[in-house]
């Protein structure tokens, strides 16, 4: 990325601004997401204000794809042949940086977009993001910017006209305006925002669902707290017996409750099984195939996450300023990164490895400049557990003078860092953590 001297589009006074022309996903895997949110070629033109992109020639390069994309704008007004030579060096680049065994025919035969959009589109096509797709957010967006210029007597009149176009999505899109608007402590637009909300939850088939799956989390929740340390592997069989049936309270009691579900429970289970016959075997039955399935899967999604963290470790030691390295990716911070950390030091200390013990030492040292006073990993630790949104209410109010504005910005940094991954349960935490702190924030925020 080169500073050079562009024209304003708007004013023609020459502006010094970063210009990128080469999206190559193999060089920068980061290159993607610059170009799918538009955070490139932004001119911030002095001389008269204006802001927004500056209209440039584009490649695009994902080897996994296939793809070679090229975008020249047409208000460039540069003849075919001249847009062939001037992109040329891009292209060449980006066959050079390949190996040879990766050169492949479609190198040699880039495909070109009309418009940026056509570009976009097609990345987005790539990662199975079709054009209906992005044809059925637009409508979502549409019918959004529509509701929230309807009076508020008119709102329930219009949800229960588009009931049947309201899906999971909307309300996703809904979630992150609500976060945008917090974050601009645009206290008009989140209250009209929280309004539809209500509307969408009592008046919609999806809120409806929505709002009977919370409610069943909440259950087993309090089902959970309300057994306390009473909570034997006897009363955690009885609980997920009596939940039997109902899909969803069953697969939260058995995610929050998994490190009770062991080889005791599941002996305890087998024998009740033995013992029972008829209908109540056949469900005991079905119970023991539900509940191994659902500890597999949490398994298999905790031990990736810790071999995310253990990769994320030995990323951070090897590289040269680990400091920069975690500001840039603030979301490896995460509770499986500090239990990887606290493993590997345990470990290289029991080992006697006194270089890779002093490595982490370093490592641990870094991390404690960076994340205080604002980090707060214990505070996060507790968002991060808390099992639904009242709970979240719950510990922020608890811990109010803790929510600083620095711990808002690490949690914002942490979500938009995510967004880019595929890790949606991990971001939708950080999401709840991030929205629950901000609105504590800004009540405190009105209190003063």
């Amino acid at each position: 990325m080169a500073k050079i001297q562009v024209p304003c589009p708007n004013c023609k006074q020459p502006s010094v601004t970063e210009i990128e022309q080469l999206f190559d996903v193999a060089a920068d895997p980061q290159a993607k997401q610059r170009l799918l949110n538009g955070s490139f070629n932004v001119i911030n033109c002095p001389f008269c204000g204006f802001q927004g992109q500056v209209p440039t020639p584009l490649i695009y390069h994902d080897p996994s794809k296939e793809f070679l994309l090229t975008y020249f704008p047409a208000e460039l007004n540069v003849p075919v042949m001249e847009q062939e030579r001037s992109i040329a060096p891009l292209i060449n680049k980006v066959v050079d940086n390949l190996p040879q065994e990766q050169r492949k025919g479609y190198l040699f035969n880039p495909q070109q977009m009309f418009t940026l959009q056509n570009l976009i589109e097609k990345v987005l096509e790539g990662e199975g993001i079709t054009k209906e797709m992005l044809d059925a957010q637009r409508k979502r967006v549409d019918l959004l910017q529509r509701l929230m210029a309807a009076s508020d007597d008119g709102l329930v009149g219009m949800v229960q006209a588009a009931s049947e176009t309201i899906d999971s999505e909307f309300f996703t899109l809904l979630s992150r305006m609500l976060e945008a608007g917090m974050a601009a402590r645009d206290e008009a637009s989140v209250s009209k925002l929280g309004r539809i909300q209500e509307a969408l939850l009592e008046h919609t088939e999806m809120g409806r669902q929505i709002k009977s799956q919370a409610d069943e989390v909440e259950a087993a929740r309090q089902s959970l707290e309300a057994a306390g340390k009473e909570l034997t592997r006897e009363k955690l069989l009885d609980l997920l017996s009596e939940a039997a049936g109902n899909d969803i309270r069953f697969n939260a009691l058995a995610s929050m409750a998994r490190p009770g579900l062991d080889y005791s429970f599941f002996q305890m289970l087998s024998e009740r099984l033995d013992a029972a016959d008829g209908a109540d075997k056949d469900k005991l039955n079905k119970m023991r195939e539900d509940l191994l399935e659902i500890t597999k899967r949490v398994d298999e999604q905790l031990q990736a996450r810790l071999n995310v963290a253990l990769r994320n470790l030995d990323a951070l030691l090897e590289a040269e300023d680990a400091a920069v390295l975690i500001q840039e990716n603030p979301a490896v911070l995460d509770e499986f990164f500090i239990q990887v950390l606290n493993q590997s030091l345990g470990e290289a200390q029991q080992n006697n490895d006194s270089a890779r013990l002093q490595k982490l030492q370093a490592l641990t040292q870094v991390i404690q400049q960076l994340i205080t006073p604002g980090y707060n990993p214990e505070l996060l630790d507790k968002l991060m557990e808390a099992a639904d949104e009242e709970t979240l209410k719950k510990i922020v109010a608890e811990h109010k003078d803790e929510i600083t504005p620095e711990f808002i910005e690490s949690l914002s940094a942490m979500m938009m860092q995510l967004e880019a991954t595929e890790d949606k349960e991990l971001t939708e935490k950080i999401r709840a953590a991030y929205r629950a702190a901000l609105r504590v924030s800004m009540e405190k925020g009105m209190q003063g």
